[in-house]
């Protein structure tokens, strides 16, 4: 039985990881337009990484923060798809700036968390340092992608374009490499490193 913070790592892989990619591969081919999916994903991820840092994340003062942090983000997300740019066209440059912001922010909360608990454990074996550690390497390395895709595109810049894509998926593998050892250190037990107390 998974912990309570581990949970939402699995519909993490389940929700955003393959059922929205999915749909998205599938709008693509079938209907020559996927970016409504597209524009669902960064707000599945965000929601479902926000549950689990519900979880981890315990002082009521950090609890607010990520209330309100998820709190904006939605509004972001609900302004710049319906009124801004559209939920059936464009980028959500916004909606991605501040996901990345607020999840950056939540991995630093837990990180200080950790440090400030200084427990004798085994922090390669905790799955939600791992995830914190695939979402700064993830969500901070492809901001600029998404910051600059939509003026690259009126430049007709698609070699670069093609090039940021690639750097965004070598991320996107580390992140899921990150997330599946999170999820198979969650099924199992803990054990003390030798020579602890």
């Amino acid at each position: 039985m998974l912990a309570p913070a581990h949970r939402p790592l699995v519909w993490f892989a389940l929700v955003p990881g393959c059922l929205l990619s999915l749909l998205s591969e599938i709008g693509s081919h079938v209907f020559r337009n996927n970016i409504a999916y597209q524009h669902l994903i960064p707000l599945a991820e965000t929601l479902v990484l926000g549950w689990a840092y519900w979880h981890a994340l315990y002082a009521p003062r950090t609890r607010r923060f990520l209330l309100a942090a998820l709190g904006l983000f939605v509004l972001v997300f609900s302004a710049e798809s319906w009124y801004w740019q559209g939920f059936w066209q464009g980028e959500n440059v916004y909606a991605h700036t501040v996901q990345t912001f607020v999840l950056l922010a939540f991995a630093l909360l837990y990180f200080e968390q950790l440090l400030r608990e200084l427990h004798t454990i085994r922090i390669e074996h905790d799955p939600l340092f791992l995830v914190s550690v695939g979402v700064m390497l993830y969500y901070a390395g492809t901001l600029m992608i998404f910051l600059l895709e939509a003026g690259m595109q009126r430049l007709h810049q698609s070699d670069q374009i093609w090039t940021m894509y690639i750097v965004q998926e070598v991320l996107l593998i580390v992140f899921n490499g990150f997330l599946t050892l999170a999820l198979w250190n969650a099924n199992r037990p803990y054990q003390l490193p030798r020579g602890s107390p």
